[in-house]
């Protein structure tokens, strides 16, 4: 990606980030009403795990905000 494309490209607010885990979260729901817990466990799991990192990135920028 050259550095013009990098200016030009959406950058990702925490609020998307946040809109996409509640959008995987129904898809985890609809997978267990299949009978596909399996399938939902592990997307439950990674979805965590996202939203672990977002409040690392969040408590990042708050201290940052503070500074």
């Amino acid at each position: 990606m050259t550095t013009k494309q990098s200016a030009d490209s959406k950058t990702t607010t925490a609020a998307d980030i946040e809109r996409s885990i509640l959008a995987l979260n129904k898809m985890a729901e609809r997978l267990w009403g299949d009978g596909r817990e399996a399938e939902a466990k592990a997307l439950l799991d990674a979805l965590d795990a996202l939203n672990r990192a977002l409040d690392r990135i969040r408590i990042g920028e708050s201290r940052r905000v503070l500074h």
